[in-house]
């Protein structure tokens, strides 16, 4: 087990020099057997040219993320770093300029750890990531690196990448809180697609009181809530539930007990999408439709240079119908609309479910549990993921999930959710 407690709010307290020997240190001491990130040469004399830099810009006030080490999923463009974005076409063709939201970050004084290790595309490829609880087991979809990163306290806080399920399963699998915001609440340009109608950048931390920091600084317009009430949680009846191996069910149905005891109402409710869409192959499609859009020219000119799982998922989309592509993205926005029609009917705040069907499997071909997560990044919902047991010996998440929109709400009844789920 390579884990370690990295609390980004700790880390504001800690100095400079600090917190780049306990950077390097921890990454020389864990990185070689969780591999999260793409290797630097000398990543030690980069990063102290960056923080001479940092003290440079920032002589007196110091702002939001001073000296705090991001950990970045290599699909996001950071100047002075190439983007390889788990492929093997060449850097030139796929890097330009970083995009607001890593401008962003730097304005606010943040350090970049480096680059973590992502499949190919966010589609797939076997990777060398390893989960920091038991390096026998994968770290999750496309995002493992940056949770891995953050799990193993390399880093107090990553970045990542959803399409599906690619924040929310390597947060469940790797024992952190992982956030996905609602989709398009932060702006992805300065990032490479996978599917533009689901791709939304999402954090890992190690607790909720870090990703409550972290968000109140990197969400736009993000606006303090505060409520009295319980929050009213419902959970999908149907096929949903049943997309889970059954110690995951027990782990579950116990979790809603306890909650249950502490004085929350919880509705069991039939859900407005067809059941199909859970469990069919649509949204891989859609997936796909959009990713044979994204790739048309580097696919024309690089074919031979792409790995055989995004070679097919890239021919299959170029087979897809715009009208059917257009379909299923009038579907997001309905299934969004309908959603908030059945929580209003029934009076409740959040959704609730296991992060994931079952618990990181062993070995690095099958990265995550379909079923629990997918359905919530097509309508565009903010979800977040919270560590809070483990079964075999190894991390579940607990998913909550909010209105779109309404990201400041989830992430505050998540945090008193958590304080009641936590035994006593």
């Amino acid at each position: 087990m390579f884990l370690h407690e990295a609390t980004l709010v700790d880390r504001n307290k800690v100095s400079l020099t600090d917190c780049l020997t306990n950077l390097y240190e921890r990454y020389t001491t864990v990185e070689p057997y969780v591999k999260a990130f793409i290797h630097e040469d000398d990543l030690n004399t980069r990063l102290k040219s960056d923080y001479n830099i940092l003290l440079e810009k920032f002589p007196d006030e110091k702002p939001a993320f001073f000296g705090i080490p991001f950990a970045i999923k290599d699909l996001i463009h950071v100047d002075g770093f190439p983007t390889r974005a788990g492929s093997m076409l060449p850097v030139n063709a796929l890097t330009t300029k970083e995009g607001s939201f890593i401008t962003n970050l730097r304005s606010m004084g943040a350090i970049f750890a480096g680059k973590t290790i992502t499949e190919e595309f966010a589609y797939h490829s076997i990777i060398p990531t390893r989960n920091p609880h038991n390096i026998e087991h994968t770290a999750g979809g496309s995002s493992a690196g940056s949770a891995a990163s953050v799990a193993s306290g390399i880093c107090p806080i990553a970045v990542g990448t959803q399409t599906l399920r690619s924040v929310i399963a390597p947060a469940s699998f790797c024992g952190v809180v992982g956030f996905k915001p609602s989709y398009a609440r932060i702006p992805s340009d300065g990032v490479i697609l996978l599917s533009p109608s689901f791709d939304t950048i999402g954090f890992f931390t190690q607790d909720i009181k870090s990703m409550i920091y972290a968000c109140s600084h990197l969400v736009p317009n993000w606006q303090s809530f505060h409520s009295d009430k319980r929050p009213i949680l419902g959970v999908p009846n149907g096929i949903f539930m049943n997309l889970m191996f059954d110690d995951v069910r027990r782990a579950f149905e116990n979790q809603l007990k306890t909650l249950e005891k502490k004085g929350y109402t919880i509705h069991f409710v039939d859900m407005p999408w067809d059941e199909q869409l859970v469990s069919g192959d649509a949204m891989i499609r859609m997936v796909q439709g959009e990713m044979a859009q994204v790739h048309e020219n580097w696919f024309r000119q690089y074919e031979h240079l792409y790995g055989s799982s995004v070679k097919t998922a890239i021919k299959n989309g170029q087979a897809i119908p715009l009208e059917e592509l257009e379909q299923l993205r009038n579907g997001q926005i309905n299934l969004r609309i309908d959603l908030e029609k059945t929580k209003i009917k029934n009076g409740i705040d959040l959704w609730v479910t296991p992060a994931q069907g079952g618990v990181a499997p062993k070995g690095f071909e099958k990265t995550g549990w379909a079923g629990m997560t997918a359905v919530w990044s097509y309508a565009g919902l903010p979800t977040i993921s919270l560590p809070l047991i483990k079964i075999d010996g190894m991390p579940l998440g607990f998913q909550c999930v909010g209105s779109h929109g309404n990201d400041e709400a989830l992430l505050f009844w998540t945090k008193e959710i958590e304080r009641d789920l936590i035994p006593e």
